[in-house]
């Protein structure tokens, strides 16, 4: 069973892209991470295969000068943009602008200040590869929305244009532990340079009342210890040891055969 990003790779379009086409034919609230039955793979071929396969654009064409024996390339190999791993909040504020408008702020004090490469998120990375001092970027969405930091335990609120930089003691200088041991082993992104995976692929069928459900990790791609699913249900192994989340508790559950 493919996962979102995988199927968005195989494809060559975004992770955003996948969601909002998965959405668009009734797979609802998926994420990269989410395992896709093939039933749903087979029917984002049928719907959008080819229509993305047409939209992508034509080879370059090559030239040939009179005098050339060899042909030429038309332009140079556009270089891939670099990441940079950026200062981002999990929380933020209100404000009024100039014209009284709300508008969302910094806050003075937002507590330990997380790391995150925002290629691949849904916005991507405001500033190009570029660090900007002082130039943020919030997310949209409700609270304890958005992309989630290096860490994999916060959903960020704003990016900052500033690159986060480790410090010796991170929480001293008011950096999340986590993240920063992460930017500090070259990990966290969420596509290379680094290796970092942020999403845990794991899931398990189990079935709930004679119904079939797919029970997905949404902790990180590094994280220790159980695995864990948005509603709270557990696992290590497999069914042997899996405990439903609390919602679950009335509900008779066995495993697939």
């Amino acid at each position: 069973m493919m996962t979102v990003h995988e199927v968005a790779e195989r494809y060559g379009v975004s992770d955003a892209f996948m969601v909002r086409a998965l959405d668009l034919i009734g797979f609802r609230d998926a994420e990269p991470g989410t395992a896709l039955p093939e039933a749903t793979v087979d029917r984002f071929e049928a719907v959008f295969g080819n229509k993305i396969r047409a939209a992508r654009p034509a080879p370059d064409p090559e030239f040939r000068a009179e005098s050339d024996a060899a042909p030429t390339a038309a332009r140079a190999v556009r270089k891939p943009k670099p990441h940079v791993m950026r200062v981002a909040h999990a929380a933020v504020t209100g404000s009024r602008d100039a014209q009284g408008n709300r508008v969302k702020a910094l806050l003075a004090n937002p507590g330990p200040v997380h790391a995150m490469d925002p290629v691949g998120t849904w916005d991507g990375d405001p500033w190009s590869g570029e660090v900007v001092p002082g130039a943020v970027h919030f997310f949209g969405g409700p609270l304890n929305s958005g992309p989630r930091a290096a860490c994999g335990w916060m959903h960020i609120r704003a990016v900052l244009g500033d690159a986060f930089v480790p410090a010796g003691d991170p929480r001293a200088a008011g950096q999340c532990p986590r993240c920063a041991e992460l930017v500090a082993e070259g990990k966290g992104f969420r596509s290379p340079p680094g290796s970092y995976d942020p999403f845990c692929h794991a899931f398990l069928y189990v079935k709930f009342n004679s119904q079939v459900e797919v029970q997905n990790c949404s902790l990180s791609g590094e994280h220790r210890g159980l695995h864990r699913t948005r509603d709270g249900a557990t696992w290590d192994i497999g069914f042997d040891d899996f405990t439903p989340a609390p919602l679950d508790a009335g509900c008779r559950v066995t495993k697939v055969s």
